[in-house]
């Protein structure tokens, strides 16, 4: 056999191993995962011509034939597309997902055990037990957390980042009827501003006792300053004066009221009825009740008629302004020859009597057995500079005196007569349950009424029996109170929802002590029952916005939670104008019974599980692994690859392809590359450059046929010389 020949047979054997890998190249184009083979060769052997020309500088030498020198896997990446299955992944960069051939596998990066192999098919799925598997059944390994306890996922956030970091990996289970094990509420801490420029809620209904009256009292002890007038915080502090100027008998007296003086509108309300003799409250319905829309309304319960102007900016800021005449009753004045029935009214010097015991004409003056004085209000004050008439009447420390003779002297003389105490009509709320005699006067729906029969009657709503005689009153706007209402979530132990319901009453705006009352309770799941013990708490903010508030204990039956609204564990209260009113962050423990409905791979390979109760938390990673030289891996089919072991110099084995390499540093990153899930990677043949190769396989086949037909032919050539 001539050497053509040889070489020719020999190309030809090489050409076809090219075009039988190039041809499984493009059988598989369409395989996810699937790993190119390069072919390559090398020649056979070659003999040294050294008899030809042995003292030439170029050496001679004689090639015999070609064979294949590997058939090496290609380590590009592929194409990547998109995938609607569950757990459709791919793999970006250098490395291997790892499966398994049965659930107890294990693998970490010094113990590699029997049936493992390497892929970058990421085409998984879910078996009946959960076990995440490719479609040969193979279990994909990865990092578990350890949560998943009998079907139940157990919520423990402290080691993630340390035990996502670990080398051992073993096969992934995710059941399919898995569900979020509840746990009971024991801490929930908030952070929040309070605006207290902003009102939420109706404040009538922030003063609403167990019985569904408005608690006056805690209404009265509410600063000036927590007031707000057109969602705007009156701001008492700058705005502080206000001023009563009132004219009776042509004399004008004037009342200074300074916030600082006076801080809640109790105080405020007790100041002018001592100082002015005014009545300031809240505007009152039918029932006596204050009135829903929180009005204050300023009027005189004397019976004579008053002059008042209000200024000043605080009550500018309420509202509260203008001129008014108060009241006028209209009572007629004392006639002598007249009778006069018990209950009848007359005005005498200023001063107002009433009839009692039984019918005549005597003077109020003279006949103190049958009149008795209601009120003396308009009675003019005594001055040791006035000149006063026999039977005038003046007020003096705080009595009431009768001139008795035209000597000028004071009305502790003996030209004065003493009638009786300075006394002013008080009006009451009218009460059902009381029966009024004629003459009587009562609040009745924001109005004052007089009775003018001795009838029996109901209400004054009977106009047959009783008349408004009120006159003008001041009324402010409508105010409202700085206040918010916050409602959190939590559970009991069998992850029943529950809510905490606080509402926060601005009730101190100093600029150095912000003080806000609040209001907490546990109620049902739709905030309408309490079924806890309510608890009353405040919190405060200093001049430099520093919250203080003692954390309370919510209780509900034999169980209890600890609520802090200083702060939650990242974020404290603020009592910012800027910013409205709102919950800014919480933190909490305690949650409620949640199926799984949704499983999520981030980029680092981390497995996150989604439960109908709103909670995403890791349970575990799935597996990469990289190697040395990729190369060195071995096909067994099924997009499949295993670990070959080679003999270095007759010792013992080692893996042609290196040992395995944690796809993840010591943070738990992946240092290689990314996962991308929800996409799967395509076969990385290049169908152009797998088109080329197979023409020129082909060509070269056909080109070592000649050769080798050519040989063939000189060997024949020869034999017909001999003959």
């Amino acid at each position: 056999m001539n050497s053509t020949l040889f070489n020719g047979y020999s190309g030809i054997k090489t050409h076809q191993f090219g075009l039988d890998s190039v041809s499984n190249n493009i059988a598989n184009i369409n395989t996810t995962g699937y790993r190119a083979n390069n072919p390559e060769f090398k020649s056979l052997f070659s003999n040294a011509l050294n008899s030809v020309n042995p003292n030439s500088p170029v050496s001679s030498d004689m090639n015999y034939g070609s064979t294949v020198a590997s058939n090496s896997i290609s380590n590009n990446d592929g194409n990547y597309k998109e995938s609607d299955e569950e757990f459709s992944i791919a793999y970006a960069g250098k490395g291997w997902f790892v499966v398994g051939d049965n659930e107890n596998n294990s693998f970490n990066a010094t113990d590699v055990s029997n049936g493992l192999y390497f892929t970058r098919d990421g085409s998984f799925s879910r078996d009946a037990q959960g076990y995440v598997v490719n479609s040969a059944g193979y279990y994909m390994l990865g990092v578990d957390l350890g949560k998943i306890k009998d079907g139940v996922f157990i919520s423990d956030t402290s080691n993630d980042e340390a035990n996502l970091a670990t080398g051992e990996i073993k096969p992934i289970q995710i059941p399919q009827n898995l569900h979020y094990g509840p746990t009971q509420s024991t801490n929930v801490n908030l952070a929040l501003n309070l605006n207290s420029n902003q009102g939420e809620i109706n404040t009538y209904k922030l003063f609403l006792d167990s019985n569904g009256k408005i608690n006056e009292e805690k209404l009265l002890n509410q600063d000036i300053n927590s007031l707000i007038i057109d969602n705007e915080n009156i701001n008492a502090s700058a705005y502080n004066n206000a001023v009563i100027k009132i004219t009776k008998n042509n004399e004008t007296k004037e009342y200074n009221f300074n916030y600082g003086d006076f801080r809640t509108i109790g105080e405020l309300k007790q100041l002018i009825k001592e100082q002015s003799g005014l009545d300031l409250d809240f505007a009152r319905d039918i029932n006596g009740d204050i009135n829903k829309n929180l009005i204050l309304e300023l009027k005189s319960p004397a019976l004579d008629e008053l002059e008042v102007s209000l200024e000043g900016k605080l009550f500018d800021k309420l509202g509260l302004k203008g001129d008014k005449k108060l009241f006028n009753l209209n009572i007629q004045n004392f006639n002598t020859s007249k009778n006069y029935n018990v209950n009848d009214l007359v005005k005498l010097n200023g001063a107002v009597f009433k009839r009692v015991e039984s019918a005549g004409n005597s003077s109020p003056l003279d006949d103190s057995n049958f009149w008795q004085m209601v009120d003396s209000s308009s009675v003019r004050e005594w001055n040791e500079d006035g000149n006063y008439n026999i039977n005038d009447l003046v007020k003096f420390d705080n009595k009431i005196y009768q001139k008795l003779s035209e000597v000028n002297s004071a009305p502790t003389s003996a030209d004065w007569k003493l009638i009786d105490d300075n006394k002013t009509l008080e009006i009451t709320q009218f009460n059902s349950s009381e029966n009024y005699p004629k003459n009587s006067f009562v609040y009745f729906n924001n109005r004052i009424y007089q009775k003018i029969s001795d009838e029996t009657s109901i209400s004054p709503d009977d106009t047959l029996n009783w008349k408004i005689v009120d006159g003008e009153k001041f009324l402010s706007d409508k105010i409202n109170i700085a206040n918010y209402k916050t409602t959190i979530d939590v559970f009991d132990d069998k992850g029943d929802k529950m809510v905490i319901i606080s509402e926060f009453v601005l009730n101190n705006n100093s600029p150095t002590n912000q003080i806000w009352n609040v209001k907490s309770g546990i109620y049902d799941k739709n905030g309408e029952n309490l079924i806890g013990d309510l608890v009353e708490h405040t919190i405060s903010f200093d001049g430099n916005g520093k919250v203080n508030a003692e954390p309370v204990e919510l209780k509900y039956g034999d169980k209890s939670i600890q609520y802090n609204i200083a702060g939650s564990n990242s974020k404290s209260s603020s009592n910012f104008s800027y910013i409205d009113s709102s919950l800014l962050d919480s933190s909490k423990d305690g949650t409620q019974k949640g199926e799984l409905v949704n499983v999520g791979i981030d980029n680092n390979g981390v497995i996150n599980l989604s439960f109908s109760n709103g909670i995403t938390e890791k349970m575990g990673r799935v597996g990469i692994v990289a190697f040395v030289n990729d190369k060195g891996l071995q096909k067994i089919g099924g997009n499949l690859f295993e670990m070959a072991s080679i003999s270095v110099d007759g010792e013992d084995t080692t893996p042609a392809s290196g040992k395995p390499i944690l796809g993840w540093d010591e943070s738990g990153n992946l240092r290689f590359g990314q996962v991308l899930y929800k996409y799967l990677e395509t076969s990385n043949v290049n169908p152009a450059d797998a088109m080329t190769d197979l023409i020129v396989f082909q060509r070269g086949y056909s080109m070592n046929a000649k050769a080798f037909t050519t040989g063939d032919d000189l060997i024949k050539e020869a034999i017909n010389l001999k003959r």
